[in-house]
């Protein structure tokens, strides 16, 4: 038996488009699994097409798509093994400065939507059980510069993940939270292109270099598979060392 076999798992993992979610769709699809990957405009996930990988339109913000988009899944495999939430949207702007708007948007995607994803699940999954995966971030344990909002949803994730491993334990679901470091992605495309500030932040991790996508896939894989079985309610932390403290 291979503990960290993903083989045949029918896996859901959100905001697949690009970055981190796109490197956990296209790895777990390579480990054998039976992968769908969310965006949110058909052009953002089009890149799915031709490949093992079946992308779905999906905006987290709205109450029924993720409850819709995973009643298809059960329905044509009788299952859903795994739900990943990783879609998300940042904020990097001074605390002063953020808009109403800015911030229900960042709320609805980032508290609200990945709540209601995993409510969706327990229901749909309630008899079988269940394994949830919530991407989080380090800026969610020890928060970040010009991300006081950001890093405010991503440490709730991690509380979210906590709360729902105690209450959903005995219903056969295990709920964990991973929490990348900072990773070459657009999201952090800003940070990277500012050489000043850069160059400090690589300074401040202890493996001198931002973590790349599929270097989240490992831990997810782990979390995903059978090797994880008697893990919930915990954080797995792949920052380079940055939360060392």
């Amino acid at each position: 038996m291979n503990l960290f076999s993903v083989k045949d798992k029918t896996v859901l993992i959100t905001g697949a488009s690009r970055g981190i979610g796109r490197a956990l769709a296209e790895g777990f699809a390579d480990a054998g699994a039976i992968v769908y990957g969310t965006g949110t405009r058909s052009e953002s996930i089009a890149w799915t097409a031709g490949s093992a990988i079946k992308g779905l339109v999906v905006d987290l913000r709205s109450e029924s798509a993720m409850k819709d988009a995973m009643a298809a899944i059960h329905q044509e495999h009788g299952r859903l093994d795994c739900l990943l939430n990783n879609a998300a949207m940042a904020l990097d702007v001074p605390a002063s400065a953020i808009k109403e708007a800015d911030l229900d948007s960042l709320v609805d995607t980032n508290f609200k939507g990945l709540f209601r994803a995993c409510q969706a699940y327990y229901k749909l999954q309630r008899k079988e059980g269940g394994n949830i995966i919530n991407v989080a971030s380090v800026v969610g344990l020890v928060g970040g510069y010009l991300m006081s909002a950001y890093a405010g949803t991503k440490g709730a994730v991690i509380q979210i993940s906590k709360s729902l491993a105690l209450e959903w334990a005995r219903s056969g679901f295990r709920v964990n939270a991973l929490c990348p470091g900072f990773t070459e992605t657009d999201m952090t495309a800003k940070i990277r292109q500012n050489s000043d500030y850069s160059d400090k932040l690589i300074e401040s991790i202890p493996l001198r270099r931002m973590a790349r996508p599929d270097e989240m896939l490992g831990p997810a894989i782990f979390l995903a598979s059978e090797a994880s079985s008697y893990i919930t309610g915990t954080s797995i932390v792949v920052d380079g060392g940055v939360s060392r403290h």
